[in-house]
């Protein structure tokens, strides 16, 4: 079978992946050294985004190199409920139908989930084997398959007897909206203008006034106190006083903390033990009683009648013009400050009081710490370390309790008749249970999702359990995306570390966000998301793979550029062109055999791909994927196609010509696997996969004979550049003198440089091509020469305009700042390559002058 003239990648691409599939090719294979990555979880409600792509890309770049490299890999796929995520899009379904959660029993709920999360599932996963991932399908992880929940609970158990998990009434960040508690790194904190009241709480005799500074005047009916410092001494001698809670009749304590700052606003602040977490802790040192005035569902509560029933926001107002009524505004200034909101309505996170399930997060940070600074775990970039460092040493006790139906239920029973009586049992499909003759009802709420998935490389693997897959943990690496060190990178080491005594994995690489071409974040909102799908209808999965990997830097937010992926499609095409050709010259009974180097081309490209092999194998145990990348991309398409492939015009080397697209076939593989493979399926000297073939092994060359190409590739370049520089549109003859390297490689050289002819002539006339060291000239008349001098001054001339106006655009901070990421970077590019034209043209002048 013979390649087809152009490749449509859609017309291949699923019959090889099915190819692959049936092969039991992705699973591990028992030889080697393991080498395993699990992938992140996508939620398993809805559709991948261009994220995904960049993720799973990066991932099979690193299975199938290791996997050539005689590895035995497990890269083990997964799905995630992704609790909350997954209930708010479902809830979002119940309201189209008028619908709520609380129509509901907690079963019915979770049916009615686990239903349409099996419909998605089966997109996300197909769409998973759309972008070429060679996963392990048979090892695939849902994060509540019964393994994982007995897992999660198993941990749960662990933590509960080692005294490291304790439930209490705290402060959680609330969502009103979805009513549901948030951990704090849940929470989406934005620096904002805010305003800042000054309000006066009159003394009890009312002669005298205490004056306090809030930004949430609306909270000052939950005030038990007032605090001030100590060692202030405008207020140490009211200390112990009494001071009245405006429009209300309440009395309140004027205290000394150390918390207080005397420099914040008038150096005396309201004290509201249940909103407000550091209030909270005052309140826990003065035994301060606790009152709720916003309830769950957003609205105010245990307030004057006026103000019952009210949103925060509103309530805010109708307080402040209260306070203004009264003549109890004393003055408010406008300052930035730090709200948190929730980051799925976009309305502020109100900080409630809510008995929770806590887990004592310090003593596994400490030491997750440890491992990390013995460099235990590594990571790319480098500094993302000390990041993680000083993140543990900050971590507040980890909210584990979720009020939603979807998800793993916390299997803890309160006694009915001492609520603060608490046992762990697994039976939670039961309401009530009786345990020695005590009944026990069961916790209504579900675990915090990353609760599961911070346990996610020893579930998937089975460590514990000494499953097949046992063998893969710790991990080679974990990658994922940067915005993940926090929220998941650390809980998988601190979990890891607490029930294996391992660490989870040996390296971390952390990519970017992928921005739109203008440098944004992608939403839903702004239109602005990329559908990975579209991409590969379009262009091929290879070249969306090839486009997203492109010049991007590890750790770095970067723009998503549709040019890079049509680039990825344009090497696809050359690389399909590149094998036609061989395939066409070899013909269809080639027998493999070692080749031998007969020309000082064929010893140079041995050399070129002995080195690309080299390289991108570096690069890639290093985590440079584009520079990887780019690598593969410039071996194939300069080295191969621009040059060898035009001297192998010349000569007869099959063995080597089938060595050649051999090798950069395996080198292009981890990066395009399915043009890659389409082609050594179609070749009539392979019957085994390409997938698992070995990484390219170095052949033998003469350095001598290649550096001899090297010499004649800068003659073939000047002359291509000269030639295309003179005046009209004519071939021209070589002249050359006492030169056995171009005597001996006329032909080659007069069809690289599409020359008239190559002659060799006893007096130098013409145009000298002075900077490839020889002697040699084209052959041109005086007067061209004249005009070649004066058209090249203009076009110095005209490349100095171009510099200037492009370091003057580059210089203004507003155009760098505010253009799209992707014109900035072209104009970059553009200054670049008029320096470099500078100088040719510079160089080019003084020859002739």
């Amino acid at each position: 079978m013979r390649l087809a003239k152009a490749y449509d990648p859609n017309q291949y691409e699923p019959n090889i992946y099915g190819m692959w599939e049936k092969s039991g090719a992705f699973n591990p294979s028992g030889q080697g050294e393991p080498y395993s990555i699990v992938m992140p979880p996508p939620n398993a409600n809805g559709n991948l985004h261009i994220g995904h792509a960049l993720t799973v890309a990066l991932q099979d770049i690193l299975a199938r190199y290791h996997r050539m490299q005689g590895k035995d890999v497990a890269y083990i796929p997964g799905a995630d409920h992704a609790g909350f995520e997954t209930w708010v899009v479902y809830e979002k379904e119940l309201a189209k139908e008028g619908r709520s959660r609380f129509d509901f029993s907690r079963e019915q709920l979770y049916s009615q989930v686990w239903n349409f999360v099996e419909q998605q599932r089966g997109n996300m996963e197909l769409q998973l084997r759309a972008l070429g991932v060679s996963a392990s399908w048979k090892d695939l992880i849902f994060t509540l398959d019964e393994k994982v929940i007995a897992t999660v609970n198993s941990t749960f158990k662990k933590l509960w007897d080692e005294g490291l998990i304790y439930r209490g009434e705290r402060i959680v960040n609330y969502s009103t909206k979805y009513q549901t508690s948030y951990s704090d790194i849940e929470v989406d904190h934005k620096v904002e203008k805010g305003t800042l009241w000054l309000i006066a709480y009159p003394t009890l005799d009312k002669i005298g006034e205490v004056v306090i500074a809030t930004t949430r005047p609306e909270t000052m009916f939950g005030d038990t106190a007032v605090a001030v410092h100590p060692d202030d001494e405008r207020y140490k001698h009211l200390i112990g006083t009494r001071v009245m809670l405006p429009l209300t009749d309440r009395e309140l304590t004027i205290i000394g903390d150390d918390y207080v700052d005397p420099k914040f606003g008038t150096g005396a602040v309201k004290v509201t033990p249940a909103h407000d977490p550091n209030d909270f802790e005052i309140g826990q040192r003065h035994n301060l009683e606790r009152i709720q005035v916003i309830d769950f569902n957003g609205t105010m509560i245990n307030t004057p009648s006026q103000f019952l029933g009210l949103t925060p926001e509103n309530a805010r107002k109708r307080t402040v013009a209260s306070l203004e009524a009264q003549e109890l505004i004393r003055g408010k200034t406008t300052i930035e400050h730090t709200v948190g909101y929730d980051y799925k309505s976009g309305l502020p996170i109100q900080p409630l009081i809510k008995d929770q399930w806590f887990l004592k997060i310090q003593p596994l940070a400490q030491r997750a710490k440890q491992a990390i600074l013995a460099d235990e775990v590594t990571f790319t970039p480098a500094s993302r370390k000390q990041v993680l460092v000083q993140y543990m040493d900050n971590l507040h006790d980890w909210n584990l309790s979720r009020q939603i139906p979807w998800g793993i239920p916390i299997p803890a029973f309160q006694n009915v008749s001492n609520p603060d009586d608490w046992i762990f049992d697994d039976r939670v499909d039961e309401k009530l249970i009786v345990v020695n003759g005590t009944t026990y009802r069961r916790e209504e709420d579900t675990f915090d999702t990353w609760f599961s998935s911070g346990q996610w490389p020893f579930v998937t693997t089975d460590a514990l359990g000494g499953g097949d897959l046992s063998r893969f943990y710790p991990n080679s690496v974990m990658e994922t995306g940067s915005d993940l060190l926090d929220r998941w990178v650390a809980r998988m080491i601190m979990l890891g570390l607490y029930v294996t005594d391992q660490v989870p994995f040996r390296h971390v690489y952390l990519h970017g966000m992928v921005l739109d071409e203008k440098g944004q974040k992608m939403s839903k909102s702004k239109g602005n998301v990329i559908n990975p799908m579209e991409t590969i209808a379009s262009y091929g999965s290879d070249a969306l793979r090839l486009g997203v990997v492109a010049s991007r830097s590890a750790g770095q937010n970067q723009a998503f550029s549709v040019g890079k992926v049509v680039a990825g499609r344009n090497f696809a095409n050359k690389l399909w062109n590149i094998a036609r050709f061989i395939e066409d010259k070899i013909g269809d009974s080639h027998q493999p055999r070692v080749p031998v180097a007969k020309s000082l081309a064929d010893h140079w490209i041995i050399r070129e791909l002995n080195t690309a092999s080299t390289d991108i194998a570096r690069q890639l145990e290093d985590y440079r994927f584009a520079e990887a990348s780019d690598s593969m991309y410039h071996a194939i398409w300069d080295s191969v196609a621009d040059w060898y492939v035009e001297a192998s015009k010349q000569q007869d080397n099959l063995d080597l010509l089938a060595w050649v697209l051999d090798t950069s076939l395996k080198l292009a593989h981890p990066f395009a696997p399915f043009v890659t493979e389409t082609i050594w399926q179609t070749l009539s000297w392979h019957d085994d996969l390409l997938m698992t073939s070995p990484w390219p092994t170095t052949l033998a060359f003469d350095e001598i004979a290649s550096a001899e190409f090297d010499r004649l590739q800068k003659l073939v370049i000047e002359a291509r550049f000269v030639t295309a520089e003179l005046p009209g549109n004519h071939r021209y003859g070589l002249l050359y003198s006492n030169d056995s390297l171009i005597a001996d490689n006329s032909e080659l050289i007069k069809r690289l440089a599409k020359l008239k002819d190559v002659t060799a002539v006893d007096q130098a006339r013409g145009l000298r091509l002075a900077t490839s060291g020889r002697e040699a000239w084209l052959d041109v008349s005086a007067e061209m020469l004249y005009e070649h001098q004066s058209n090249l001054e203009v076009r110095l001339a005209e490349a100095h305009v171009d510099v200037r106006a492009l370091n003057s655009r580059l210089d203004n901070e507003s155009y760098v700042s505010k253009a799209p990421a992707a014109l900035v970077e072209e104009s970059k590019q553009q200054l670049e390559q008029k320096k470099a034209l500078i100088t040719r043209l510079e160089v080019e002048l003084q020859i002739l002058k």
